[in-house]
């Protein structure tokens, strides 16, 4: 509520407390409450500040020399903010940084912006529409544009992420329709594009209508008949701001609509040089059509019949003039045909140029002397045509010089004079043809490449399609014969519903896929040769923009590589077992015992442990041998070598040194009484009484036994100190052991 209205509140109050004093009050007390309520009034009124992004955009908004906001939506806002408790700051910022501050909050409303769906779910908009605009192409006085299609190829510059650009009915959209490639240059302003535009650095500009019509003289340009969708400008305000804001600037909006003489027509008529009619409530409407129906329906009928006879047959020229225009002046190559004779009615002067004849020439010519399907073909198909709508297609004609060029022909039928015509606009596509055939053959060298690989290789996209094979992949999966017929590579052998997983199909595409790097896996399939092991290299293929959109996986067969290596392996394995072990007896060589002692004493000097070696030597072989053979002698020795196996740990070693010498190494010896113990279990198992027939022998063996550190501090020092002991058992009698040199404790720990 406004001051004035609270003191007229209290004015009213006065009077009837003036008639209800009682007593001894007096009427300066009352003055005095008075005085001290509208002095604290202001308090409670004080303006609310909103701040507002101003960007360069005239003459919508825009910041001048002195760093005012001006345009016409700053002078709305100021009118605003004398009638709402407002106190208005405007912040100045580029078009990415006002909605960007937008939606974090930093300002409270954007003034100029074209309202979309997709900015309506960010932010909130008033309801009341400020002004509708369209986008327009800009061109220099020496352009010609004057279709869509004419765009094609051209260097166009746009205002990054502008509604005339992306929107629904946006530049791209209508590009994208008519299959038009254009070559866009994004810009921060409407000013930089005609900047750009003025220079020669591109050949058109779009922007919005009203800054076309404010600036296009300042730049020498000219506007072209090519426009977008028009879109509603309103203001946006942010999420966080209270919905009494909007409510206040809609209903006041709305107010100023309704007069024509109100400050916002004012404001038009100032920034925009237009002034839009005022909207009348529907019920004076009603009433002022039924008096006007009543009083002046006989008087103005006939006035108002040739009036609308005029305007229609203005505009009727007009618009001929337009479409003559349009028709004389553009680039493209347009034909008007007779589809009853097939003739050619008219052609504009970029058809004489193409086809190398006169206008009169063409009008006097038949379409069969150009179009190459022959008169009979040509006549049925322009016949047909004359029913149906726009067509597409593709043709060869011929030129005056005989030369044939491929053309892309866009025809419709016209009304022309109660005749109906075929409207042809034609294209050259012998550059495009030619790039195209250059394309497949390089396609076509590029799959004669990959077809020379042995190996089956693929190009599989991320839906699993697959979009390239060679020869090799088609005759080993004969189901993925051609590439592009929407064959999914699930697995190599069979089709299926689902991607392979799991450890014995990993899926090659998900890991790249993960990981963007090369991977190499293992696949496993049935075939009617058996079980197939497949190995697959899956490499990612980027897009120009870096984007993972393939995969180049190349398969090998690999069973028969594995049997080998796999066969090798078996017969290194054997051979390394050969060349460590006994071939007779199967016990550790030399060289493996050896190999065994050093380790031994390795960890002993470490761990400040012990290790004992015997040396065995089989008493009475020869006898044996000399009296049953050397045969059963080998069998005498096959046997010792399994008693020797019995009588030792799982970590001790027996070994055959050759001949009748053995060895037997121990390790982690606790006291000298377990080596004591080992070798009278070895004397006892290996002595026994061998009987064949009528020969009889004692089996025995003579043990020398040395110990590390006391008796040597190397393997083969203890070797020797064993061979000597041993020898000094076969002189005292055999059939016992005997140490080095006599321990020197019981217990062999330092």
């Amino acid at each position: 509520m406004s001051v004035a209205g609270y003191l007229l509140d209290f004015t009213c109050c006065f009077k009837t407390f003036k008639n209800s004093l009682y007593g001894g009050l007096k009427l300066r007390w009352f003055l005095f409450i008075i005085f001290g309520f509208i002095t604290l009034l202001p308090l409670q009124s004080a303006a609310t500040v909103v701040r507002i992004g101003i960007d360069n955009n005239p003459p919508l908004t825009f910041m001048d020399q002195q760093g005012r906001a001006q345009g016409l939506f700053p002078d709305l806002f100021r009118q605003i903010e004398k009638s709402k408790s407002w106190s208005i700051e405007y912040v100045p910022c580029q078009w990415q940084q006002c909605l960007e501050s937008l939606s974090t909050g930093d300002i409270d409303i954007l003034p100029a912006i074209a309202y979309t769906e997709r900015r309506a779910e960010k932010f909130n908009f008033a309801k009341e529409v400020v002004i509708s605009s369209w986008g327009q192409i800009y061109q220099r006085s020496d352009g010609n544009l004057s279709s869509v299609l004419d765009l094609a190829g051209k260097k166009i510059a746009v205002l990054k992420k502008d509604v005339y650009l992306v929107g629904n009915q946006g530049l791209l959209h209508i590009a994208d329709k008519f299959n038009v490639k254009i070559n866009y240059l994004k810009v921060s302003s409407y000013q930089e594009a005609f900047s750009h535009l003025k220079n020669g650095d591109v050949d058109a500009a779009m922007v919005g209508r009203i800054y076309g019509i404010k600036n296009r003289q300042k730049f020498n340009l000219l506007p072209s008949p090519i426009m977008i969708k028009p879109i509603q400008v309103r203001p946006a305000f942010s999420p966080a701001i209270s919905q009494q804001f909007i409510a206040d600037f809609d209903q006041l909006l709305h107010d100023w609509k309704l007069s024509s003489s109100s400050i916002y027509y004012e404001l038009l008529d100032k920034w925009l040089g237009e002034k839009t009619a005022a909207t009348l409530p529907s019920w004076l409407k009603i009433l002022i059509y039924s008096l006007i129906a009543v009083l002046g329906l006989l008087f103005f009928i006939t006035f108002w019949t040739r009036k609308q006879v005029k305007i229609k047959t203005q505009a009727l020229l007009e618009r001929q003039q337009q479409y003559q225009a349009f028709f004389e002046e553009s680039q493209s190559i347009m034909l008007l045909i007779d589809p009853d004779t097939a003739g050619i009615v008219d052609a504009n002067p970029a058809a004489c140029k193409f086809y190398q004849y006169s206008r009169e020439q063409l009008k006097n010519m038949k379409m069969w002397h150009i179009n190459q399907l022959g008169e009979a073909k040509v006549r049925s198909r322009l016949t047909k045509a004359k029913k149906q709508t726009q067509q597409q297609f593709e043709r060869i004609h011929t030129l005056a010089d005989g030369r044939k060029i491929p053309v892309e022909v866009y025809r419709s039928p016209v009304l022309a004079k109660g005749q109906t015509l075929l409207y042809s606009i034609i294209h050259d596509i012998s550059k495009r043809k030619k790039a195209e055939q250059a394309l497949e053959e390089r396609n076509l060298f590029l799959q004669s490449v990959i077809d020379g690989v042995s190996d089956p290789m693929m190009v599989i996209g991320l839906d699993y399609q697959i979009l390239q094979l060679n020869r090799s992949a088609q005759t080993q999966w004969s189901h993925a014969s051609i590439a592009g017929e929407n064959f999914t590579c699930y697995h190599h052998s069979h089709a299926s519903l689902v991607p392979c997983s799991g450890k014995e199909h990993p899926c090659p595409l998900q890991q790249v896929k993960d990981t963007k790097q090369p991977v190499t896996m293992i696949h496993r399939h049935d075939s009617d040769r058996g079980e197939r092991i497949v190995e697959l290299v899956a490499s990612p293929l980027f897009d120009p923009h870096g984007k993972l959109y393939a995969i180049i996986e190349v398969a090998r067969d690999i069973t028969e590589r594995l049997e080998i290596e796999e066969l090798l392996s078996k017969n290194e394995k054997r051979l390394h077992h050969l060349a460590h072990h006994d071939a007779l007896t199967d016990l550790p060589n030399r060289l493996l015992f050896e190999d065994r002692l050093n380790q031994a004493l390795s960890k002993a000097q470490r761990s400040h442990r012990q290790v004992a070696l015997f040396f065995l030597d089989l008493d009475h072989l020869k006898a044996v041998n000399d009296n049953l053979g050397h045969d059963y002698g080998d069998l005498l020795l096959i046997d010792i070598a399994k008693r020797l196996r019995k009588c030792v740990r799982e970590g001790d070693t027996v070994a055959r040194m050759g001949g009748d010498e053995f060895l037997v190494l121990l390790e982690d010896i606790e006291s000298i009484e377990m080596i004591e113990m080992m070798a009278e279990r070895i004397c006892v198992a290996l002595t026994h009484d061998l009987i064949k027939d009528d020969f009889s022998q004692k089996i025995s063996a003579s043990i020398g036994i040395s110990i590390f550190p006391e008796d040597a501090t190397s393997g083969l020092e203890m070797m020797k100190h064993a061979d000597l002991a041993m020898y000094r058992v076969k002189n005292s009698g055999k059939a016992n052991y005997q140490f080095y040199s006599a321990p020197q404790g019981r217990f062999l720990f330092d």
